[in-house]
Order: structure tokens, then sequence, then C-alpha cells
């Protein structure tokens, strides 16, 4: 689905710096790196909004710099950092803005009112959607960004600190539902996370960035605890991982 190769991106001069991998359908990957490591640009290189210095962002065999931007919202889904949330504007209008790229400005197809009640309700925020988005908690705005996502319903979902918002719990929740949603191997998901407990807890896959470059390419369920602790102590040096009883979950923790 997702394909980068050699990608070379930044601002006024590269942040990554040939990074290459691809994501399968049904993949959930965690991108994993300090901060500053480019994980943000590389999200915002595969979208068009950071500066290409070389290689190419291929979505289905077609590079996303050679998209309109209608064309490329129907294929790649990103949640920024950043969360507006205009004064005015209700929750439900939010959702439905993820169906620009399916109806534009002026048509509304009969599946947009389904895809927006489905995506409200995936999320739990049906009760919200009447509410001005400014009334509405950070947690809450992020929740109904994740839905306006959803509702695109773009086979990549990029998602940039998608539970940063949120409380442990809603963060938990959140990260079941979206490997729920993965599990019919129609999409992939790429999630920028800055806590590797929650990548080892719902990633089967994680990548690690450090210096705008890719260090490691890991599966945590086809390695062993100490092997998976190397791996990451690339980037944690102080990361203890270790394993329930039955070998069948991994957690960490700085020590």
């Amino acid at each position: 689905m997702l394909e980068l190769k050699s990608l070379t991106a930044g601002y006024s001069e590269p942040v990554v710096r040939g990074v290459s991998f691809t994501l399968r359908e049904g993949e959930f990957a965690a991108l994993l790196g300090r901060n500053g490591s480019g994980k943000t640009t590389l999200l915002r290189a595969i979208t068009g909004s950071a500066r290409r210095f070389g290689g190419e962002a291929l979505v289905f065999g077609e590079d996303c710099a050679a998209m309109s931007a209608r064309a490329r919202a129907r294929r790649v889904a990103l949640l920024s950092q950043s969360l507006p949330a205009p004064p005015g504007l209700t929750v439900r209008e939010l959702v439905e803005m993820g169906r620009y790229a399916h109806d534009g400005l002026l048509r509304r197809s009969a599946a947009s009112p389904i895809a927006v009640t489905d995506a409200a309700r995936l999320y739990g925020i049906e009760n919200l959607l009447g509410r001005d988005c400014a009334s509405l908690s950070q947690g809450q705005l992020q929740l109904a960004h994740l839905a306006r996502i959803e509702a695109q319903g773009a086979p990549v979902m990029l998602l940039d600190e998608p539970s940063s918002a949120l409380d442990c719990v809603n963060a938990h929740n959140l990260f079941e539902k979206l490997s729920r949603s993965l599990a019919h191997g129609s999409r992939c998901a790429l999630a920028v996370l800055h806590d590797p407990a929650l990548a080892l807890r719902w990633c089967p896959r994680c990548l690690l960035m450090e210096g705008g470059q890719l260090l490691a390419d890991l599966r945590p369920g086809e390695l062993s605890a100490p092997e998976l602790e190397r791996a990451l102590r690339l980037l944690y040096p102080r990361l203890r991982v270790k394993e329930d009883k039955d070998g069948a979950r991994r957690f960490c923790y700085i020590e």
C-alpha cells in the first residue's frame, strides 16, 4: 500500500535522509524516535507538505507528489499534531470535512452521512456531534479529528501522536479500535509514538528513527525479550523489556 524509496526530505535542507520501507494491507506500524529525529517531517514528506530532495513515496505504486490534493486525500489521511478547533464549527461538520475528497464542496454522496455516523460511533463521540468544536477538551477534539480521518476512508493512515491528548484508558481504547479497524486488511497505518510501551502493546511492527534515518525495522513478536531490548536500546539506553509468564505479552520500563 505504501512504499518509500530512499526518501530524502525536509525544509531549507534535508531532515529525513534515504528512508525506505513498505507497509502492506492490514499492517499497523509504530514510528519511534526521540525528539527531533525526523518523524513528523517524514509524514509531511509523504503527504507533500515537506520539501522533497530525492526518493519517492508511492501509494499503490503511484507517487504522492504527482497527485492532486483531492486524489492524494482519497489515498492518504493525515492526523497532524496541531489540531484546529475553529469556533462555530460543529463536530459533525468537522467529521464531514473528511468526506471532501469524495464529495467536493457542493455535492454530498449518499454514503457520506453513513460514513460520518459510523466514524463518530467508532470513536464514541455520537453525543458530541452537535457541539461547537471550540467547546471541546483537547482529548475530545483529538477523537473528533480521528473520526474525521476514519470518515475520509483513505487506505493509508498517517497518525502523528494520535493519543497525545488522551488519558491512559482512552489511549488504549483508541489503539484497540485502530487495531480492530485494520484487522479487516483493507487499510494500513503508520503512527508516530513517543511511548515504546504503547507501541509494544499494540503495534506488530516498530520502525526506529534517529538523526533522520531509519535505524531498525522490528517485528517484536518475532524477537525474544533480550533481542528486543537490545534493539530498542539504540534509542532508549536505559530501557528494559520484560514479558509475562506465558511469554504472550511484552512490556517495557526505564530503569
